[in-house]
């Protein structure tokens, strides 16, 4: 078990097969739970080798032409899901007439 009360960290390791890891850092902006169902939660930005994860992941999307998904929203109203679906179906029948028409 480490503590570091200045960042408030705290730290439980196990050795056992089901090691378990345990961490917070400073005010729960970002915490790791490595039970057995374990998570982790970053709340800042999360920036590796001077890349911005989210921006880069949001701009792999828009790139896709992906729609921006509420799960929330899509769990109370399954209507939402299936609008999307058929949405992304008939976008893709587009394309690719599109595609046909654009190679003859």
């Amino acid at each position: 078990m480490t503590t570091f009360l200045s960042n408030t960290i705290d730290t439980t390791i196990s050795n056992s097969p089901s090691s378990i890891c345990t961490t917070s850092i400073a005010d729960s902006k970002v915490t790791i739970d490595g039970g057995e169902n374990g998570s982790m939660r970053v709340d800042v930005p999360l920036v590796v080798d001077g890349r911005d994860v989210m921006r880069e992941i949001d701009e792999m999307r828009d790139a896709l032409l992906l729609l921006k998904r509420d799960v929330d929203m899509e769990a109370k109203y399954p209507r939402l899901k299936e609008l999307k679906d058929a949405y992304e179906r008939q976008l893709e029948k587009y394309k690719t007439f599109d595609t046909l028409k654009e190679s003859k």
